[in-house]
């Protein structure tokens, strides 16, 4: 079960009069937020992202997060948003649904993800909701509301996602409880704005190099699909209406583009056979790869082998998942995540010779692979091989000085060894996802815990002086 949101948020929503939140995800971009600043967006963004990871919401996967801030980031590589840092990650959701947040945060559900039938058919959401944020639809939608509206919503929008998973607890009985608006018409894009964001984000689509009439031809199959649904109302459909005229001027624009023939890349295909697995319990995920691949019913058969491995090392089946990951790797060129989950198999094989010569060699042919460095510590540590993952941590942290997960991992190996580098490392890991509050919660522990280290320190006082500073300030905001 999903912890509760935090007292914070729920607060936020109980302080106003709104209805009952609909469980699917909801689009924030019709408010104005021509009072507030381009950091303030981006600084409610920040807030409500982290909400929504602390309550479970996002999918925290380093390949999924990374293939996602890929194929974002090459879309949003033209935009011309001068500071503005776009975040893609995926929601723990199996509603066809995608939305963009102030502050450049675009989520998209793993239904969607599922749903699609090419890269390009992502490629083609996930343009649109970069386009929503580079046209600043957020700011210029009309509002008759408080300048702290999109705070409002984007709690709102943490609330709904956390119900939507049909996590029934009490404190989203409590929110709904003192709701008393609809919230269809708020959280939804003008038709307008929608066009808009079609024409630039076709541009997106075709500048990264895809099909431009992929974006067309999916909204066409999820109107087509919607017709045979029991409710008649998916969620992407509810927040982002699709009429016959839409899709025609959407087949219109894309005749302009060359035709372009892109293949899936492998990084697609895996990824979303990865979540496929995480959806389904890995009796259903054996019994669904075996089906598809007897019929022959698949996008790609390397895929469906790779997912079968997943499902069968679920199931603790470590034979089956060897035999299978091995037809995956006949079947599909290398890959990060062929290599990763090859060594995690040997890891649960309890060959853990095997799994870090796994790593080490995919290391040399993906080095960037966060999957794979944080795979090899984990060997490591759970190995007893303290002094190489220790050395291993402070050069992976040279090349990505403000990754959270590194941190938690030095922090492991400092557990009950040296309470001042435990808590200055778990410090950092809560510094550098946001959470303020925690982090200066372990730099004031790391203070007072004995060790003679003047420049970490300074450091950890220095921080605990920003940090005191950022608390004070967003609390006078609040007010």
């Amino acid at each position: 079960m999903r912890p509760f949101l935090p007292a914070a948020l729920i607060a936020t929503l109980l302080a106003i009069a709104i209805p009952p939140v609909h469980a699917d995800l909801p689009d924030l971009g019709d408010v104005s937020a021509a009072s507030m600043s381009g950091a303030d967006e981006v600084q409610i963004g920040r807030d409500a992202f982290r909400a929504m990871r602390e309550s479970e919401l996002v999918i925290d996967d380093a390949e999924v997060s990374a293939y996602l801030n890929q194929i974002g980031h090459k879309l949003s590589a033209d935009a011309q948003m001068p500071g503005m840092q776009f975040t893609y990650f995926a929601v723990d959701d199996n509603g066809i649904n995608a939305f963009a947040m102030p502050g450049g945060y675009i989520g998209v559900n793993r239904g969607l993800v599922l749903a699609t039938q090419s890269e390009a058919e992502l490629a083609s959401v996930l343009g649109h909701e970069t386009a929503h944020v580079t046209q600043h639809h957020m700011a210029r939608m009309k509002a008759a509301s408080a300048p702290n509206q999109l705070l409002v919503l984007a709690a709102i929008a943490a609330a709904a996602l956390a119900a939507g998973t049909g996590n029934g607890n009490a404190s989203f009985g409590a929110i709904n409880a003192g709701i008393g608006l609809s919230l269809s018409n708020q959280l939804s894009y003008s038709r307008d704005f929608e066009r808009e964001a079609d024409r630039v984000g076709m541009q997106y689509l075709a500048d990264a190099g895809f099909d431009a009439r992929a974006m067309p031809a999916f909204f066409e199959r999820l109107q087509s699909a919607n017709r045979y649904n029991d409710n008649n109302a998916l969620a992407f459909l509810r927040t982002h209406p699709v009429t016959i005229e839409r899709i025609s001027e959407g087949q219109d624009r894309a005749a302009n583009y060359p035709v372009k023939m892109r293949a899936d890349s492998t990084d697609y295909l895996l990824v979303r056979e990865k979540l496929r697995t995480e959806q389904l319990p890995p009796d259903e995920a054996i019994h669904h790869y075996q089906i598809s691949l007897a019929n022959r019913q698949f996008l790609n058969e390397g895929a469906q082998y790779y997912g079968l491995a997943r499902a069968k090392l679920a199931a603790h089946d470590v034979t089956g998942a060897r035999a299978a990951i091995r037809q995956a790797q006949k079947l599909l060129p290398d890959n990060a995540m062929l290599v990763s989950l090859d060594a995690e198999i040997a890891r649960t094989a309890g060959d853990t010779a095997g799994a870090l010569a796994r790593y080490r060699q995919g290391l040399a042919n993906y080095p960037s692979a966060r999957t794979l460095i944080y795979g090899e510590l984990d060997t490591l540590i759970a190995t007893g091989q303290r002094s190489v993952a220790l050395t291993r941590v402070k050069e992976q942290q040279q090349r990505w000085p403000n990754d959270p997960e590194l941190y938690r991992r030095e922090a492991r190996l400092y557990a009950d060894r040296d309470p001042l580098r435990y808590h200055a490392a778990l410090g950092n890991a809560f510094y550098f996802e946001d959470r303020d509050t925690a982090a200066l919660e372990q730099y004031q522990l790391a203070a007072t815990a004995p060790g003679d280290d003047f420049y970490l320190r300074s450091s950890l006082e220095a921080r605990q002086r920003e940090l005191a500073a950022r608390i004070k300030a967003d609390g006078k905001k609040a007010r």
